[in-house]
């Protein structure tokens, strides 16, 4: 048995007694930025209502256009205060008329002078870059805005790009293993991604600076039509690198960088195609995940909407086994369902796990 294989065997043993998701647990660190919501979402006309961690929170626009997220609960009742509405910064409860600032103190209540010290709800940091709006968390003195993520893809004028959302009524570590592991192409996704050939082995992992990665390369072969047709190159033997990185519990990026060593008239040299998978959890059996497609080439508004359409379409299939595996989880009782292997393709997976594990024990350790 190699090193890699004993592993991978070690980590099947320690999961055997338990499966790894038929338990409902917080297994996320509290101390990170989330994605909360696209930028488009959030406005005045009316209060977004999301629940982020199991936390509800609120949003809405100042009137200088910058984003507030505030707990979505009266300190009174308990009312949402989704439920409200807006008076220039402040908002109004829609059960008893209480007012709240932008820091979350509650400002007047109209049956009374005196404001209880404890009326007031929390007020989370927000970052707005790009098509997103981050929120932190955690403990707000420890909110660092320089460790938010920026792409310039998302943006770039040579760049087109396709964004999309999802809610997978699952944990959101599935997610985060399912775009780790792509040799499920050829099975999930043979009817619309069309890559049976992709990943017959598994690829290279390596973990660095708490990031884990996984890289395999096609070496002088024809594209999928799923990149080649959008390239040009049709059947053409060229190198195609694929890299995907879960740069935190928050956000993986895939990289496919396509190599044309001999390009002719028309044709460029190197082709780019990114995906972001951002997965911000709801409860422990549920996520939110935002998606993006981006690449440097087939621009355009037509370039766009094929994205839109293919991976939507995609991705729907990548919901079903996931919720599926979920509810197999909760329905199946002890102890049927405490038997959990895991392949050599698991390993970049296994390692995710144990990215989300060290910064859950890293919070625990500062309590």
């Amino acid at each position: 048995m190699t090193q890699a294989e004993g592993a991978v065997a070690s980590d099947a043993g320690r999961h055997e007694r338990r499966a790894y998701y038929a338990q409902a647990r917080a297994n996320y660190p509290f101390n990170h930025w989330w994605i909360a919501a696209t930028a488009s979402e959030i406005g005045r006309a009316r209060l977004l209502s999301r629940r982020i961690l199991g936390l509800p929170v609120m949003f809405y626009r100042r009137v200088d256009g910058t984003v507030v997220a505030l707990e979505d609960r009266c300190p009174h009742r308990g009312t949402p205060l989704s439920l409200g509405w807006l008076e220039q910064d402040r908002v109004v409860c829609g059960y008893h008329g209480l007012r709240f600032a932008t820091d979350g103190r509650c400002v007047r209540i109209p049956t009374q002078e005196q404001i209880p010290r404890l009326a007031c709800v929390r007020a989370y940091p927000v970052v707005e870059t790009g098509p997103f709006v981050w929120i932190w968390t955690g403990a707000p003195e420890q909110a660092d805005t320089h460790q938010v993520p920026v792409h310039p893809w998302l943006t770039a004028a040579n760049w087109v790009a396709a964004l999309g959302y999802i809610h997978v009524k699952a944990n959101y570590m599935m997610l985060k293993e399912n775009v780790l592991d792509l040799t499920h192409f050829a099975y999930v996704h043979r009817s619309t991604f069309e890559m049976d050939d992709d990943y017959g082995a598994a690829p290279a992992c390596t973990v660095e600076n708490g990031q884990v990665s996984f890289r395999q390369d096609f070496l002088n072969k024809p594209l999928p039509p799923f990149y080649g047709d959008a390239c040009g190159l049709g059947s053409k033997p060229v190198d195609r690198h694929d890299l995907g990185t879960s740069l935190s519990p928050a956000e993986h990026v895939f990289t496919a960088q396509i190599v044309n060593r001999e390009p002719a008239a028309g044709e460029r040299a190197e082709y780019f195609v990114k995906f972001q998978h951002m997965t911000t959890p709801e409860t422990p059996i549920s996520h939110h995940y935002w998606w993006v497609m981006a690449r440097d080439h087939g621009l355009g508004e037509a370039g766009r909407a094929w994205m839109q359409t293919v991976i939507e379409a995609g991705f729907a299939e990548d919901k079903i086994i996931l919720e599926a595996i979920q509810a197999q989880a909760e329905s199946t009782p002890w102890p049927a369902q405490a038997v959990e292997i895991s392949v050599a393709a698991d390993r970049a997976g296994l390692q995710a796990r144990r990215q989300a594990e060290a910064l859950i024990a890293l919070e625990r350790d500062r309590v």
